[in-house]
């Protein structure tokens, strides 16, 4: 077995896939809902463009700070539980769901809030899953405690 978590999916491909899945079904088979964008709509959803790039970002950071793989397809070196990591345990794949939500509010896009459930349904199940019954293989219970004390989300 290598050391690194078995996950189904990628999340970087999700992340990217999620977003132009819905332009082109918004394109092409809009849900004719009535969302025309008005500019509290758009700054809502630019807030939390911001707020879900943060988080994104940050973990990532406090990934490289703690001296881990970024990439999950990677070892994990250490427990991560700095930064967002003290509120969340997947900061940046919270960052990628709340990144869709924010798009379908900025852009007026109605797929990407039909996308973002079940972009969070892959990266929990095809991801964070596996990744935990790795990290609690290699971290016993120091990862067990923190399974404990720290959501999975929000």
């Amino acid at each position: 077995m290598a050391d690194a978590p078995a996950i189904k999916l990628y999340p970087p491909y999700l992340a990217i896939t999620a977003p132009v899945v819905a332009v082109i079904l918004d394109w092409g088979a809009p849900l004719g809902w009535d969302f025309a964008g008005p500019a509290g709509q758009v700054a809502f959803g630019a807030a939390l463009g911001g707020f879900a790039l943060w988080l994104a970002v940050s973990g990532a950071r406090a990934f490289k700070a703690a001296g881990t793989n970024v990439d999950p397809k990677q070892e994990a070196l250490v427990l991560v539980e700095t930064g967002p990591y003290r509120l969340t345990r997947n900061p940046m794949y919270l960052g990628m769901v709340t990144l869709q939500i924010a798009l379908g509010f900025m852009f007026s896009l109605e797929w990407s809030l039909v996308a973002a459930p079940i972009l969070w349904a892959a990266l929990n199940w095809g991801v964070v899953v596996h990744e935990e019954t790795y990290l609690t293989q290699k971290f016993g219970e120091p990862y067990k405690a923190l399974l404990q004390r720290t959501r999975r989300w929000i």
